[in-house]
């Protein structure tokens, strides 16, 4: 018992040290050097009493509602550990379980004349196309039918954005991109280790995730902040922070659902490009429905 509480308050603690993690200390570093960049180019001098008020306010960090966010990191760890992993099961397993079946039921897979890196190269642009069309899925969902809203809105009632932003999740929401995450990895990775079982294994697909890393490294924590960082005519592919800052702006939150890529947005109609800095009002409007 003592174990088990143990892990649930320490394994929040090591989303820090995970690379794997948004919150990563890393991504985190390079955002604070990369948000000290536009605030310096954005003024047009360095100024270090600018630097420290722009990006360390207090009243931006120490908001009563960064508890709240901490509240919920935790209990949605809980959650994943307590219900999540023993009812689902782990993404290892249902990569195991696919393969498997694969095997089981359809036979030995075509040889494929490949080596290792070209494997693991189609398996990163596959797993990372799929995986970043899926969440765009979900999000659009949540933002277009009532009934997911109520639960979506828990994410958008922020009033101030900050990196841990991120953890302000309903429980029900993170249930389905627990479950949506489960079900890319398990079957893409399975579809892979059983086409390629001889020449790459289960751990070696768990370990392949640059985009993931490149993604989190270059300011991807910066969307969930008040430094305004626009990728200019790059939108039309990536989504930038000032993109996602104004999908969190209450005028404008049923656009910019995209993740990573902004194609999926251009091909649904609610892509926005993030132009000149806008001055923007984050939270919940009166009777928002997504």
């Amino acid at each position: 018992m003592q174990a088990e509480l143990f892990e649930l308050i320490a394994t929040p603690a090591g989303f820090f040290l995970d690379a794997g993690k948004r919150v990563y200390w890393l991504y985190l570093l390079s955002a604070l050097v990369i948000a000290s960049i536009v605030v310096t180019v954005q003024s047009g001098k360095f100024d270090i009493k600018n630097q420290i008020s722009s990006i360390f306010n207090s009243k931006y960090w120490f908001a009563k509602s960064r508890l709240y966010e901490v509240y919920m990191m935790l209990f949605n760890n809980a959650l994943r550990i307590l219900l999540l992993i023993p009812l689902f099961g782990s993404h290892l397993a249902l990569t195991i379980f696919i393969g498997s079946f694969l095997q089981d039921t359809v036979g030995d897979a075509p040889v494929i004349p490949l080596n290792w890196f070209a494997i693991a190269s189609i398996f990163t642009i596959t797993f990372f196309l799929v995986e970043d069309l899926s969440r765009f899925c979900l999000h659009y969902c949540m933002h277009k039918y009532k009934f997911l809203w109520r639960f979506h809105k828990t994410h958008h009632s922020a009033t101030i954005l900050t990196p841990i932003t991120l953890f302000r999740v309903h429980p029900v929401e993170h249930i389905l991109y627990f479950v949506r995450g489960m079900l890319v990895f398990g079957v893409i990775s399975g579809i892979f280790i059983w086409l390629f079982s001889g020449k790459l294994t289960a751990f070696q697909v768990l370990g392949v995730d640059m985009f993931g890393f490149l993604f989190n490294f270059f300011a991807a924590n910066l969307r969930h902040s008040h430094i305004w960082l626009s990728f200019g005519k790059l939108e039309r592919f990536l989504v930038s922070p000032a993109q996602h800052q104004l999908h969190h702006s209450s005028q404008h939150n049923f656009a910019n659902l995209g993740s990573t890529l902004s194609i999926w947005d251009g091909i649904m109609g609610t892509r926005l490009l993030a132009k000149k800095k806008q001055k923007l009002q984050f939270g919940l409007k009166i009777n928002s429905t997504g």
